[in-house]
């Protein structure tokens, strides 16, 4: 796409494009059955040659409201089944925002059977240590505690599990097998496991080391905590590689060298992440998530707080009144722009490079209306503005060919990537509007 002075010119000319605009509606409605093919939402009435000249502007007042998002799965595992999802890293620790609160970032994981072994030629156990190969961290590495327990129920692929999934449902807190842990450099956490597990570990008989349903009854897996000083810092578990394992150290009778036996968290274990918010310790005055999450729902929030994995999001309500004015002169959308402006610098601790934006078109169904090709999100260092692009949903909506005038912005990437977003809603100096670019037939 391509701007002039006198307004947004798209790439193809009236004839072709009124044509695309009739033919929008059957192709539409094939996009939005299944998330899978949410990506490509409105790509097919984008043209991209020749040229359309927009002959008018408009601008509406949408209405913005802060709200907590809801709950999404985070059952991951490289097995397909309608409860999985295909993602490797996890994230574990905490953090302080006086605009948001307090999170906390946790996970359980199965661990996979080492080679078979025959433990009866083990005459001591010297120890057990968990390595954890870290990503990216968010925040300062300072101090902390990272706690490994002993899970005592067992993780189940044909179960569904959620962010907001209470881990204390999975393990004993007397079950605690970790003593010590430490950062190797930066790039891999070293947890020390106590001597008990260590001797634990060396009770498996023949026939529980020989399969792996068999291990997992025997050791369900773990559940992985960290308590950190002061604003705290997230970590990005690479979960699934050769470097975060199991180790245990052992001396066979009448050797006097140690071996080390490897058990593996191999992409088709189950894992699960789950993330924890607590708005009221918030301590910001004006930007206090606290505070517009527990105001008047039907009053317009003049900001709005966006964090996560998650916490929160905005809600933005399209007025019907763009429905009533387009369908009534069948006036064709050549850009529906909402710019999203940031309250915080762009340096502020976990500012995002780029938003979302989401969708519930005619059911429960939460889709991705960003995906587009068109839809940008990217973070604009010069005019320090997201500007979002969601013509193709918009004329959707004003065709009737999805319900919902509701829309809801998330950072991008929300349910792996922690990310935090101030910008302003309705009611505010610098408000939050739609602006729609267009020609008349």
């Amino acid at each position: 796409m391509i701007f002039n002075k006198k307004g947004l010119v798209m790439k193809r000319k009236f004839g072709k494009a009124v044509k695309q605009a009739l033919l929008f509606s059957g192709m539409i409605l094939a996009v939005i059955g299944c998330e899978k093919e949410a990506k490509e939402f409105g790509d097919q009435i984008m043209p991209s040659n020749d040229s359309i000249t927009a002959e008018y502007d408009t601008s509406f007042q949408v209405k913005t409201f802060v709200e907590r998002s809801d709950s999404f799965p985070t059952l991951y595992s490289s097995f397909e089944a309608p409860t999985t999802l295909q993602h490797s890293n996890l994230l574990l620790g905490d953090y302080f925002s006086p605009y948001f609160g307090s999170m906390k970032a946790r996970f359980m994981s199965q661990i996979y059977k080492a080679d078979s072994l025959d433990f009866s030629s083990v005459e001591e156990a010297i120890g057990a240590t968990l390595y954890f190969q870290l990503g990216e961290t968010y925040g300062s590495i300072g101090e902390s505690d990272i706690r490994v327990y002993k899970l005592n129920k067992k993780l189940d692929i044909n179960n569904n599990y959620y962010s907001t999934t209470n881990p204390e449902e999975f393990y004993d807190p007397h079950d605690l097998i970790s003593e010590s842990s430490e950062f190797l450099g930066d790039s891999i956490i070293k947890v020390n496991l106590t001597q008990s597990f260590a001797e634990f570990l060396t009770t498996a008989e023949d026939t529980i080391m020989g399969e792996m349903d068999d291990f997992i009854e025997f050791f369900p897996g773990i559940f992985v905590e960290m308590e950190t000083q002061g604003k705290g810092f997230l970590n990005s578990i690479k979960i699934t590689n050769d470097t975060t394992r199991l180790e245990l150290t052992y001396k066979e009778a009448d050797e006097d060298d140690t071996l080390e036996l490897e058990y593996p968290i191999p992409p088709h274990n189950l894992r699960v992440n789950t993330f924890e918010h607590n708005h009221e310790t918030a301590t910001a005055t004006e930007k206090n998530v606290n505070r517009f999450l527990n105001n008047d729902t039907t009053e317009n929030d003049s900001i709005l707080l966006i964090n996560g994995p998650g916490g929160t999001r905005g809600k933005l309500l399209i007025p019907e009144k763009v429905r009533e004015t387009f369908r009534k002169d069948s006036n064709f959308l050549a850009r529906a722009e909402i710019e999203l402006k940031p309250l915080i610098p762009s340096d502020s601790p976990l500012f995002p490079e780029s938003v979302g934006m989401y969708a519930y078109p005619r059911d429960t169904s939460y889709i991705s209306i960003s995906q587009s090709r068109y839809f940008n999100g990217e973070y604009d260092e010069d005019r320090h503005v997201f500007s979002c692009n969601i013509t193709s949903y918009l004329q959707a909506y004003i065709n009737e060919e999805v319900d919902n005038n509701r829309l809801y912005i998330q950072t991008r990437d929300f349910r792996y990537r922690p990310g935090q977003l101030i910008i302003s809603g309705a009611n505010h100096t610098n408000p939050l509007k739609l602006r729609i670019k267009y020609f008349k037939p």
